[in-house]
């Protein structure tokens, strides 16, 4: 199917679903001053959207720089936030049942605005990753959220690294009516990494193409709509504590016949080991991890197991829904497809490299 028919499908497809039922339907849930911090990038929007829908009022605080025209009829507060330049004055004489902190990993920049919002909000939100966890971790499957974390001394990742000191700054300033959540990657709407894309790509063109590995390697998905829907739900609950964000568990060939399944496709993955496509120098570079190369998201055997296997049975305990992967791969290739610059997308793996090796 030519690409710009299966859009204009998916469109309509989506403008068809029935509308999905606000998050606050339930009388007995009170509507709640929610600050976010930033609100205009990926999550983001997300998280607003789900806020607005369950009847909650919502006030923005950033730059006013990324996507500015976004939600024209929501108060918005202007400020910065850096290590060497920071102005938090808009939100001085405010006052908040909730704060939610989005992105940053930065941890002064996490700790000054917590510290400064302590006395004005009564509920602390930060939304961290499953890269605060100690790297050591993922050799094993099953992490839980009492998995030690990545020391801020250590030799990792700066990101990772400031993740895991932002969340230990955070319970010093706030031991009690915190929520941390730590999902894994986020997929969806507003999606910028082209991994999921990419495989979605590979089953809408049909034929046949690398399934790498046995099919049997684990992967996990988040989407957007889904980790903002738990923030609202800890917001509406009181949940407090630590939440690992992550989905269920897919083995790659479940995971490849989703995506045949969301692009109605029939398209065949030739399942091939892990030595053959190393030796035919295709294992997925190490230097792009999961998010580009050759197989994105696909973590062969022996590296990093636990990593795709992460524990969140302590949100699904807590009431956490998520949605049909097939709606996650909508989101997917709405966001890339109405994008100018995505339209000339290729393949990092080369189709005639692929069918040399196949």
């Amino acid at each position: 199917m030519d690409r710009r028919v299966f859009l204009s499908s998916a469109v309509a497809a989506a403008l068809a679903r029935p509308a999905l039922l606000p998050l606050a339907a339930s009388a007995s849930v009170a509507p709640q001053r929610i600050l976010v911090l930033g609100g205009t990038f990926f999550l983001g929007p997300a998280l607003v959207d789900a806020a607005v829908e369950g009847g909650h009022t919502v006030t923005l605080f950033n730059r006013g720089v990324t996507n500015p025209d976004l939600f024209p009829h929501l108060q918005k507060l202007r400020g910065y936030r850096s290590a060497d330049d920071q102005d938090l004055s808009a939100l001085a004489s405010r006052h908040f049942d909730v704060a939610v902190d989005v992105w940053p990993s930065d941890p002064t920049v996490v700790s000054t605005a917590a510290q400064f919002l302590k006395p004005r909000v009564h509920h602390y939100v930060y939304v961290s990753s499953i890269a605060a966890y100690d790297s050591r971790e993922f050799e094993k499957p099953g992490l839980t959220e009492d998995a030690p974390m990545e020391p801020w001394d250590s030799g990792g990742r700066r990101y990772n690294r400031g993740k895991a000191e932002s969340e230990r700054r955070l319970r010093s300033i706030w031991p009690d009516r915190l929520t941390i959540v730590r999902p894994g990657p986020i997929k969806g709407t507003r999606d910028t990494t082209p991994d999921l894309f990419c495989w979605l790509m590979r089953a809408q063109d049909g034929g046949t193409h690398i399934g790498p590995g046995s099919g049997e390697d684990p992967v996990e998905l988040v989407d957007a709509k889904d980790v903002a829907r738990f923030l609202i739900r800890a917001i509406e609950h009181s949940l407090y504590g630590t939440f690992n964000l992550t989905g269920r568990t897919m083995t790659f060939r479940q995971f490849l016949d989703a995506c045949n399944a969301a692009t109605d496709s029939a398209a065949r993955f030739e399942w091939i080991p892990q030595d053959f496509l190393r030796n035919h120098g295709l294992e997925t570079d190490d230097r792009l991890k999961t998010f580009a190369g050759n197989f994105p998201l696909w973590r062969p055997a022996g590296s990093q197991p636990g990593l795709f296997q992460i524990s969140s049975e302590k949100a699904f305990n807590a009431g956490w829904q998520t949605r049909a992967f097939a709606e996650t791969a909508l989101d997917c290739l709405l966001a890339f497809r109405s994008r100018d610059e995505t339209l000339d997308w290729s393949d990092y793996l080369a189709p005639g490299r692929e069918q040399e090796v196949l």
